[in-house]
């Protein structure tokens, strides 16, 4: 009878701690959520007429500086989705690392960087984020501004 009762003492024991486990494993993707939900990831073109934001959700914002209106409408397209796929793809990159961070077993990471390689050849360029200050802001005609 006494055997009986420590195994179902034990067996409680490892419950409580399962759920233990699972409450923090909750509180860890509750964190991992947030942290991707605020991402945004920037890309700038190389001759920096257009910059493209993009968050896991999509793109977020297009920039274009007075530079970018002296493009033909063929070369401001093709430099609108060039920099759009480098920042979409920078944002996929960040999330990934994000989900890598909390399931360190998962290949998520991986997976990522191997289609961006499948369809992109090499790894695109990693620009670096939209430029901070506001002499160096973008113009945008949507806006208005300058």
């Amino acid at each position: 009878m006494s055997a009986d009762l420590d195994d179902l003492q034990r067996k409680l024991d490892a419950l409580k701690e399962a759920g233990r486990r699972a409450e923090e494993r909750m509180g860890d993707f509750g964190q991992m959520r947030e942290q991707i939900s605020e991402l945004q990831a920037a890309a700038t073109s190389a001759d920096r007429s257009v910059t493209v934001t993009a968050s896991p959700g999509g793109v977020t914002g297009i920039e274009f500086t007075q530079d970018a209106m002296r493009l033909s409408p063929a070369q401001l397209s093709s430099t609108v989705m060039s920099t759009l796929q480098l920042a979409v793809a920078e944002a996929a990159r960040k999330q990934a690392e994000i989900v890598q961070e909390y399931v360190p077993d998962s290949d998520v990471l991986d997976r990522v960087l191997r289609t961006q390689e499948e369809l992109f050849g090499a790894q695109p360029e990693q620009q670096h984020e939209a430029p901070v200050d506001d002499d160096e802001q973008p113009d945008s005609f949507l806006d208005g501004r300058r």
